[in-house]
């Protein structure tokens, strides 16, 4: 899959850190090769605009960009990233957007001036696909020489759920686009979805992620419901889970805003709000939304990336990554549903495993070497003592897979009992060693009745 990310008139820069020497093509076709994150110049000055106006970049009156810059970039890692000029060190009147894979392509992210003249917007990124970023100016405004930073920064871990959540800042996008991009994303091979809060302390964990003020859940008013009524009928969840339990802000819903009805729910944060909700129109002041990826409680460990056994011929992967593969990337693996053992409802989902190529799932009762696996292929061997194989998958064309639900009887394991699970599988052409397999990180699962 291939994205285009366009920085319009966007400088981004990384404080106390060393400008990359790019300064951007003129024509998106001819886009300049950046790798990694950190700072890269660019300039401006002489450039022409290259590309077209766009609803999403709606700013001031206008939806154009001009005296736009490219660049090229692949993203390391399934993950949020974001660009931004907020740094003091550009003078340039910028504007950034994320576009898809081809020049003149659906935006998927733009902002103007979230601080001051300068702009910045984030969007969860695939490992291996590519986006473009153009750098231009605001329409009027002249162009400079300046720089851009590109950060990471992943999900983070709920251990009261096991589940991942992600607050993603866009100024400006629906309701109904933030459900779609939520959806369209993954974390450890499970794909999100716009966030579901079910008690007070999960609403606590949700608003501890930082600055979400104004950032869209999951919650909606169900017009065809026939409990539907204004302004409290018929609030649900997206995901189908009930709302029984709630946090509104005094006074709120009340379907009393300046855009119509407020069929929508949005967080609330800071000041006399607190850590609340409030219903609001799908197009009015949204900052952004949160993304919450249903993982389990299970332990990631025995990675390929440097922090634990060392990967066997100089093909580290990833951050909480197996050993590279071909690829570049290392295999990883999730637990879906939950450790319950009755219900038996526990999945696992790989991804960056080899496209088309078997993949098998196996659990043992032991984790290697102390955790930090020992050599094994192209990889490392995690999960050890009694082994059993739990199936073999072949790879989609992205290289992901999915076992269970209903391993229990094939696994044979208990309430009580601790197993762990690791993903082997065929890399038959360039394998980096030339063992021709490799395996993913090790994960545990601790079983519940």
């Amino acid at each position: 899959m291939t994205f285009r990310v366009i920085l319009l008139g966007a400088s981004l820069a990384l404080l106390n850190s060393t400008p990359v020497l790019s300064q951007g093509s003129d024509a998106c076709g001819s886009a300049q090769p950046i790798a990694g994150t950190g700072v890269f110049n660019f300039d401006n000055t002489a450039a022409t605009t290259d590309g077209t106006s766009a609803s999403l970049c709606l700013a001031f009156g206008t939806s154009n960009i001009e005296n736009d810059v490219w660049f090229e970039w692949a993203a390391p890692l399934d993950s949020l990233y974001q660009v931004d000029t907020c740094n003091g060190q550009t003078a340039v009147d910028t504007k950034i957007a994320v576009y898809d894979g081809a020049c003149g392509g659906a935006v998927l992210a733009c902002n103007d001036d979230t601080c001051g003249l300068q702009s910045q917007v984030a969007w969860t990124a695939t490992a291996a696909s590519t986006y473009l970023f153009r750098v231009g100016t605001f329409p009027g405004a002249a162009g400079g020489a300046g720089t851009f930073s590109l950060t990471e920064s992943g999900p983070v871990q709920n251990p009261a759920n096991g589940h991942h959540y992600l607050a993603v800042p866009q100024v400006g996008i629906t309701w109904a686009d933030a459900e779609a991009a939520a959806a369209a994303s993954s974390h450890q091979g499970v794909f999100g979805h716009l966030v579901t809060i079910t008690d007070q302390a999960e609403n606590d964990f949700v608003f501890a992620l930082g600055d979400v003020h104004n950032h869209w859940t999951g919650g909606y008013q169900d017009l065809n419901d026939p409990s539907y009524s204004e302004p409290a009928g018929a609030w649900k969840w997206n995901t189908g889970e009930p709302m029984v339990y709630t946090s509104w802000l005094a006074g709120e819903p009340n379907n009393a805003g300046n855009y119509g009805n407020e069929d929508f729910m949005e967080l609330l944060q800071g000041g006399s709000s607190g850590t609340t909700w409030n219903d609001v129109h799908p197009l009015e002041h949204s900052r952004g939304y949160v993304i919450e990826y249903e993982t389990t409680a299970a332990g990631a460990y025995c990675f390929g990336d440097g922090s634990g056994g060392v990967c066997p011929c100089g093909n580290p992967g990833g951050l909480s990554e197996g050993c590279g593969n071909s690829t570049g990337f290392g295999a990883m693996v999730a637990a879906t549903g939950s450790s319950s053992v009755s219900a038996d409802d526990l999945g696992f989902a790989g991804a960056q495993i080899l496209p088309f190529q078997p993949a098998l799932l196996f659990c043992g009762e032991n984790a290697v070497n102390n955790g930090d696996g020992v050599v094994f292929g192209d990889g490392l061997r995690c999960a050890g003592g009694t082994v059993k194989r739990l199936g073999v998958q072949n790879g989609d064309a992205t290289g992901d897979a999915a076992w269970g639900p209903g391993l229990a009887n094939q696994g044979g394991w208990q309430p009580g009992d601790t197993k762990r699970f690791q993903i082997w599988y065929r890399d038959p052409g360039a394998s980096p060693c030339g063992s021709g397999f490799n395996l993913s990180h090790g994960l545990e699962v601790a079983f519940v009745p």
